[in-house]
């Protein structure tokens, strides 16, 4: 069997051994690049990959999966090399999107963008929080309109979602300087559009917004529930789909979970491929703290990096802004950050938090999240969607606004401090494997 036909055979295999969501995004783009002869009973297969990063995660998540199918197909023991290079991620950037016969013309912008010149992909940080979400972002960048269309990217607050979006805008220009690249906001998009009524200047509005070559939108879901600006989204939407223009979404949710989200709105931001963006681990944090340091010319040592890193678990805006806290806090005595500094800025930055925040204010909000009214939370009902939010809300007072247990259960309706104990328990044993969790205790947490 020649190397051609051997591929063939792998790839089939893991086609149906690989989720068809991670398939394309991994698999597909790598190619055979020669089957080294080494005994009689074992061969060395090297695979070329389109990037470094690419050859990390398929080491990582794939490599017993390709080995294994790869010994079963030549009947020989395998060992695995690769090399990166440019020829298998442009072989897969040439497949066009299984929705048109063939790709049609993009047409021509006026080279222009109004992106943010930080926030690329050099300067994004990768970690096991996001590491799909960049996967796919870097498949737009490379196939503008047809591979992933839209990107549907969802995520809780300050998680880096419209740096990711930003990135592939800026990476589509580099290849694309003729191109017309237009980040937006919801918000802008509405309240362009009313001033577009009020001023008669309906057809200017639609020629903007449909001229793009890529079109990238943050925060989608502001549009639910105006019914004129989502009818307006809608065939805007439209045109730049079905001339095969990039669009790329950015929202606090996925669309099914977006409330008065029109269906047809939903099913199509659904139609190309979702990816979420969770809280960055310690490692992730560690990474973004040190890079952040870099480009602040910022002197801090490891042991102190690591201290804010585990002291700020919520999202990437929070983390950030705790060094820069930490170093306004550090430049009265000499500019350098130690430990010391690091724990007593959270000591006190935590008190201030805590004398700011109601313990009322946490049940409202969090009942608010939850879609239930503060007086449900604290009734004797015990249906399990009104428990779960009943539980986080206790979490959050005790652990946060650190009440005593007896305190959190005379809240809700007088309940006995063991219930309290129990809940708080178990949203802690959840938080350990549950990333969605720590999302809604940190989207509460950034609404109190």
């Amino acid at each position: 069997m020649d190397i051609i036909s051997t591929w063939k055979a792998v790839l089939g295999e893991l086609e149906i051994s690989i989720s068809p969501v991670y398939f394309p995004t991994w698999i597909k783009p790598l190619s055979l690049e020669s089957v080294e002869k080494i005994s009689e009973e074992s061969q060395l297969v090297t695979i070329l990959c389109p990037s470094a990063y690419h050859q990390t995660m398929v080491t990582q998540r794939y490599q017993g999966q390709i080995q294994r199918s790869l010994e079963r197909i030549c009947g020989v023991k395998t060992e695995l090399a690769y090399i990166v290079g440019k020829d298998a991620s442009a072989s897969s950037a040439q497949v066009p999107s299984p929705l048109f016969d063939e790709p049609k013309a993009m047409p021509k912008g006026e080279g222009s963008n109004n992106l943010n010149p930080r926030l690329t992909f050099e300067t994004y940080v990768v970690g096991g929080s996001n590491n799909f979400a960049y996967a796919a972002a870097s498949g737009a960048a490379k196939s503008p309109g047809t591979r992933y269309n839209p990107l549907f990217i969802y995520g809780g607050v300050g998680l880096g979602k419209t740096h990711l979006m930003q990135a592939v805008g800026h990476a589509i220009y580099a290849d694309h300087p003729d191109w017309n690249i237009m980040y937006i906001s919801a918000e802008t998009f509405g309240s362009d559009l009313i001033a577009s009524l009020q001023n008669k200047k309906t057809p200017a509005f639609k020629k903007k917004y449909r001229a793009p070559n890529v079109l990238l939108v943050d925060d989608i879901q502001f549009i639910a529930g105006k019914e004129y600006i989502q009818e307006e989204f809608f065939h805007t939407f439209n045109e730049l789909y079905m001339s095969q223009r990039q669009v790329i979404l950015t929202s606090d949710r996925p669309p099914q979970e977006i409330a008065k989200l029109e269906e047809r709105l939903s099913s199509r931001f659904m139609g190309g491929l979702m990816v979420d963006v969770q809280s960055p681990d310690f490692e992730t944090r560690v990474a973004i703290l040190t890079q952040k340091c870099e480009v602040l010319n910022i002197s801090i040592p490891s042991e102190a990096i690591s201290l804010i890193a585990e002291r700020t678990t919520t999202n990437i805006r929070e983390l950030e802004g705790a060094l820069q806290g930490i170093y306004t806090k550090a430049v009265p005595m000499g500019g350098e950050i130690t430990s010391d500094i690091v724990r007593e800025y959270f000591g006190a930055e935590k008190e201030r938090r805590t004398q700011r925040i109601r313990p009322n204010s946490v049940i409202t909000k969090t009942a608010q999240y939850f879609s239930f009214k503060p007086a449900e939370l604290t009734s004797s009902s015990r249906k399990a969607p009104l428990t779960a939010a009943r539980h986080t809300a206790m979490y959050i007072l005790y652990n946060d606004l650190q009440l005593p247990y007896e305190q959190v259960g005379r809240l809700f309706g007088g309940r006995d401090h063991t219930t309290v104990i129990h809940a708080v328990e178990k949203i802690t044993e959840q938080l350990k494997t549950d990333p969605g969790m720590a999302k809604i205790i940190a989207d509460i947490k950034h609404g109190l």
